[in-house]
């Protein structure tokens, strides 16, 4: 008796089972990575009340300099690629290593590019995230994983999902739910920088 209660209570618990294993978080759910004339562009815009263009982006720049070039996971291409406070403009090309695992007997990490624009005017501020991909070491893979992965085709929702659409896949969903956290950090950190978080 009591092994047929027991085959009963696990029959009845597969569907909340399965429901709860299909549940994306929303923040990685379809429509979380924006594609702009058919390329991945993360966006975000701020008031700054009482801040010029200028003064923004002079508060902007160590942040920039210091956390995303010269950072502890930046790597030696990442740099400021244009400074202009009279224009509103600070830009720069990012490198730097994403980590998917990291003990000290394993480390499962890949090469991650974007190119961050901030574009400023007076109390305002537009925050780019773009060209936005992916390259392991090729030491790591030897060669089976050794070009480059356009965000374009890797982690939109094209991509990033199962076929079925109900979760996200394996390998690409990691990409995906680990470049949307990396954009949130960023952009709370300019939010933050700014003070209107």
């Amino acid at each position: 008796m009591k092994k047929y209660l027991f085959v009963l209570l696990a029959a009845l618990m597969l569907p909340c089972t399965a429901q709860a294993q299909q549940k994306i978080d929303e923040r990685y759910a379809a429509g979380a990575v924006p594609v702009v004339n058919g390329f991945v562009v993360f966006e975000q815009n701020y008031t700054v009340p009482g801040k010029s263009k200028s003064e923004i982006c002079e508060l902007l720049k160590p942040y920039v300099q210091q956390t995303l070039v010269e950072g502890p996971e930046q790597l030696p291409q990442a740099r400021i690629t244009e400074y202009s406070p009279d224009e509103g403009v600070l830009a720069a090309s990012i490198e730097e290593y994403m980590y998917f695992k990291r003990t000290n007997w394993q480390i499962h990490r890949v090469r991650f590019y974007y190119q961050l624009v901030l574009q400023a005017t007076d109390g305002q501020l537009q925050a780019q995230l773009r060209r936005l991909h992916y390259r392991y070491d090729p030491e790591v893979t030897a060669g089976d994983f050794d070009d480059d992965r356009r965000a374009e085709d890797w982690i939109t929702d094209a991509n990033a999902f199962t076929k079925n659409g109900t979760k996200l896949a394996r390998i690409s969903g990691k990409f995906r739910t680990k470049t949307i956290d990396r954009k949130d950090e960023i952009f709370a950190a300019i939010g933050q920088t700014l003070g209107v978080n």
